[in-house]
This record gives C-alpha cells, sequence and structure tokens, in this order.
C-alpha cells in the first residue's frame, strides 16, 4: 500500500527492506552503519561561483512513504542450502538454481530468457549492474579534503591462476586432485578451529575450592587440527602456493572497501562463501595489521558433513 508523507505529523519516514524482513525473521538483522541519501532532493541554482547549486526548499513538498526497491540489493546474500537468493538489476533478474552447487542458472534480460552463449555476456553485466545498485542509492558521502585520492585504483586489474597436475594447492605441498571425501569436515577443519563453535572442549568437572579449573573427566581424541595461531603459522602454510599481488595505487585515507567474491562460467554465476579468519599483527607502525579471509564453497559429502572446499586465501594488508 502507498500513501503520502504528511510533513506536519512524519519529517522522515523508513521502512524496513524485503531483505531486512527475511533476516529478522531467522534472527540476524543487525544495524551497522547509517547513510543519507537525496535521492529525492530537487537541486537549483544559487547564482554563486563557488557554491552553484543548492537544495530546493522542501518544506511545503509532499512525499511519497518509503518503498522497497531492488536497488536495496547490492550484497546477495546465500541461503542455508547454499543457494544465492534472487537477484534484480537495471537490466537483469536472476533467480533459480541447483542445490549443491549454489549455482544460479536462468538470467532474464527485460521478458527474454539468455542461454547458452549470450549468458555469459549477460552475467557479466549483472555483476556489473550490482555496483550499480549501490550508485543508484545515491548515499550522500563527504570529501576528505585532507586526501589526495577520492576514488580507488587496483593495479594490475586482473590475475590469472593456471592449476595442472603439478599445482601445489592440497593440505601441505601434496599435488593433484582434492577429493570432497577426504577433505576435513567443517568441524575438524583449521580454518574453523579458532571458533567458539568448533572448539576442542573436553568435559572437565567442576572447579573444587581453592582450584582454578575442575579436572579433566576423561582423555577424548581431538578430531579437530590445530589452530593457526601467527600470522607466520598462515604463511607457512601458504608457502609454495599460488600466488597475486594487488596493489591500491590510489585510495582514500578510510580506504573504506566492500569486496564480494563470484565465480563466473559460461553456463552460470555464484556466489562464493567467505570465511573471515580476523586480523594478524604484522610489527608494521603504520599498518592495522592483516585481516585473512578464506574464499571457497561448502558442499556435503557422502556423511552428509558439511565441508568448506577453500579455492584461494586473500590477505588484506
Amino acid at each position: 500500500m502507498a500513501g503520502i508523507l504528511n510533513s506536519k505529523e512524519r519529517i522522515m519516514d523508513f521502512v524496513v527492506t524485503q531483505e531486512g524482513k527475511r533476516q529478522s525473521g531467522i534472527g540476524e538483522l543487525k544495524f551497522k552503519y547509517a547513510t543519507f541519501t537525496d535521492l529525492h532532493t530537487f537541486y537549483e541554482s544559487s547564482g554563486s561561483l563557488t557554491n552553484p547549486k543548492l537544495a530546493a526548499d522542501a518544506s511545503s513538498r509532499i512525499f511519497f512513504e518509503a518503498g522497497s526497491r531492488y536497488q536495496d540489493v547490492i550484497v546477495p546474500e546465500l541461503e542455508s542450502g547454499y543457494i544465492m537468493r534472487p537477484l534484480q538489476t537495471e537490466t537483469h533478474k536472476l533467480q533459480g538454481g541447483t542445490i549443491i552447487s549454489g549455482s544460479i542458472r536462468l538470467a532474464v534480460s527485460g521478458n527474454q530468457i539468455l542461454s547458452g552463449t549470450e549468458l555469459g555476456p549477460g552475467l557479466t553485466t549483472v555483476l556489473d549492474g550490482i555496483t550499480k545498485n549501490f550508485t543508484d542509492q545515491r548515499v550522500i558521502g563527504t570529501i576528505d579534503e585532507f586526501s589526495f585520492y577520492q576514488n580507488i585504483e587496483v593495479s594490475p586489474t586482473t590475475g590469472t591462476f593456471n592449476i595442472t597436475n603439478e599445482t601445489k594447492f592440497l593440505r601441505g605441498n601434496q599435488k593433484g586432485e582434492a577429493v570432497l571425501e577426504e577433505v576435513p569436515s567443517i568441524f575438524s577443519d583449521h580454518r574453523f578451529s579458532d571458533f567458539a563453535n568448533f572448539l576442542y572442549l573436553p568435559p572437565v568437572s567442576k572447579a573444587q575450592p581453592g582450584k582454578k579449573s575442575g579436572d579433566l573427566m576423561g582423555y577424548y581424541p581431538r578430531l579437530n587440527e590445530e589452530e593457526i595461531l601467527s600470522l607466520d603459522e598462515l604463511m607457512l602454510s601458504l608457502k609454495d602456493k599460488p600466488m597475486q599481488q594487488f596493489l591500491f595505487s590510489k585510495t582514500s585515507r578510510s580506504n573504506n572497501n566492500i569486496i564480494q567474491f563470484f565465480e563466473q562460467d559460461i553456463g552460470a554465476v555464484e556466489k562464493l562463501s567467505v570465511v573471515d579468519f580476523g586480523s594478524f599483527d604484522d610489527d608494521e607502525p603504520l599498518s592495522q595489521g592483516k585481516r585473512v579471509l578464506f574464499i571457497g564453497k561448502i558442499q556435503r559429502d557422502s556423511r552428509g558433513a558439511e565441508t568448506f572446499l577453500c579455492l584461494f586465501t586473500v590477505v588484506i594488508d
């Protein structure tokens, strides 16, 4: 239902978007940032050379009530079955998929369903449209007068990894194919061993008076891998792996970026899962440390256990 915002009763209006309602329904709605837009602002000439345009007086203007727009979605979410939620941009809609891979198999441009050779280029346009969804929100920002650059430039803009049978990409320096049944499940994967839900916690008795901790109630085998506790241990695990370095040749002082990871082939586009492994201190005085992200896919093996297939590791310095 639509209506007109009564400026005598309300000067600000907001709604929870469809994505917000979905997250609220599963208890995951969290407010972290607030932005303002000038989407409904009209500008008029002021006659000044230093400030040529001013916002027109809106005190007597009527407004439609706030509503959801497809531009609200700039970060497509993965469902519990690893399927990317339906996505809409200015030119395309994505819907449908397969449960195991989470791939989107259907792209619609207008009333035309894209398939075959048309699907590949169409998906590239869809990914570019996600950025345009954010631009179309017309978020008001502040220009940092003390920053040399306002935009971000990354070099190189592309990177290529050639995977062969000799590539060392498995545990340690092993070569060859990664068999799903042989990859450690999430509950034993060292990439998750630092999370509270996956810690090795053998049961202990209640601490007796005068003791700081209780006694072990038994000896239980440790099924999960050892934690990675330092940056040196992490870099050692990545030794001799293919590597590509990207430099932010130009960036603002805040360097506040949104990064999303997708996998695209000629027939599908899939959003990859991200494991935020946290930050490590690198002892550099001008650095806030190194942020580590594991990028990959989640699949179930023949026993039904969820397994994280790590495709690559991102270290943000």
